[in-house]
């Protein structure tokens, strides 16, 4: 008997769940310092890559980011656009490690050797890395503010 193969379905639930943690998250670490679109601020955490965010576009609706970190010692480069949605209060990774936009599901088997759920990874990625910069990071922005973050 031949094995069927079930066609992957996002849990809407789950990932609304994740863009909402996502959302609170990120505007925590955005509400620390004035940023204008196009200016930047960093944040450092010792001993790890320093992350970079950029105001992309902004709105009375929405803002994008852009999220990049990078480091000379491992030679390290990722880059991630973050669109907030302020009236919903949630915030998605719109693109990843590649260039291009995400869709929601990748179809499978593909060139490109993404997993189906590759968004979703994408945003628990996001979730968990903008946990860690609350813990143990700290603001630098181009007037020497520095700030620390604390629970």
């Amino acid at each position: 008997m031949a094995r069927v193969k079930r066609k992957y379905i996002p849990d809407l639930k789950e990932f609304m769940a994740l863009c909402a943690s996502n959302y609170a998250k990120l505007s925590r670490i955005t509400s620390l310092t004035e940023i204008e679109l196009g200016q930047s601020f960093s944040l450092h955490i010792d001993s790890q890559p320093e992350l970079l965010i950029t105001l992309k576009q902004s709105s009375s609706h929405t803002a994008t980011y852009e999220l990049k970190q990078e480091s000379q010692q491992i030679s390290l480069k990722r880059n991630y656009l973050v669109r907030m949605y302020h009236d919903a209060k949630v915030a998605e990774v719109l693109t990843g490690l590649n260039k291009g936009m995400l869709p929601p599901v990748f179809p499978y088997p593909n060139e490109q050797m993404k997993q189906p759920d590759e968004k979703i990874q994408l945003n628990r990625f996001l979730s968990e890395w903008l946990s860690f910069c609350l813990e143990f990071g700290q603001s630098h922005s181009l007037n020497t503010t520095h700030l620390v973050f604390f629970d």
